[in-house]
């Protein structure tokens, strides 16, 4: 395997997902950070609601993206190659309810946490998730891999021992 090869495109939609999700850390932060938004409105019961509406939201646009004819088309692939019916719904609802648990948990940690110190865990969580790939299935790694994975790990470095001297 190699690296995939630089897209602008690729680059403006994975800019647009970081600050999507740092946006998203900070509202949530601010919605839960003391006003009472409604009656048992804990981060879990936050993150639920949000979920529910950016469903309702993402229905449409889904189904304009990938149309049921094209979803059909994928699912008769899957079974032409031997899968199941069954096996490709349970690893369809395993996957959404281990990411939707992923994403509780991480709700709740912005409940407890600065919103920064949230966003730059995050950063080198995805860094260390990098490097156990590179090595567990050793996939080469390109000189401005290494050089990114060091810069976002020298720079958490930073940002902890900024905050701890600093507040």
């Amino acid at each position: 395997l190699k690296e995939l090869s630089f897209t602008w495109l690729g680059f403006i939609a994975a800019m647009g997902s970081n600050l999507s999700s740092a946006l998203r850390g900070i509202l949530a932060k601010k919605t839960m950070g003391g006003n009472s938004v409604g009656e048992n409105m804990s981060e879990a019961n936050l993150y639920g609601v949000l979920t529910i509406l950016a469903f309702i939201a993402m229905v449409p646009i889904s189904l304009v993206l990938e149309p049921p004819a094209a979803i059909m088309a994928a699912i008769s692939a899957a079974l032409d190659k031997g899968l199941t019916l069954g096996y490709l719904w349970k690893q369809s609802l395993l996957a959404g309810a281990f990411y939707y648990l992923y994403n509780e948990v991480a709700f709740l940690a912005l409940g407890r946490v600065n919103p920064v110190t949230h966003a730059v865990g995050n950063t080198i969580k995805r860094v260390v998730i990098i490097i156990a790939s590179v090595i567990a299935f050793k996939t080469p790694i390109s000189t401005l891999g290494i050089v990114g994975s060091s810069i976002a790990i020298f720079g958490t470095l930073l940002y902890s021992l900024a905050k701890s001297k600093f507040g």
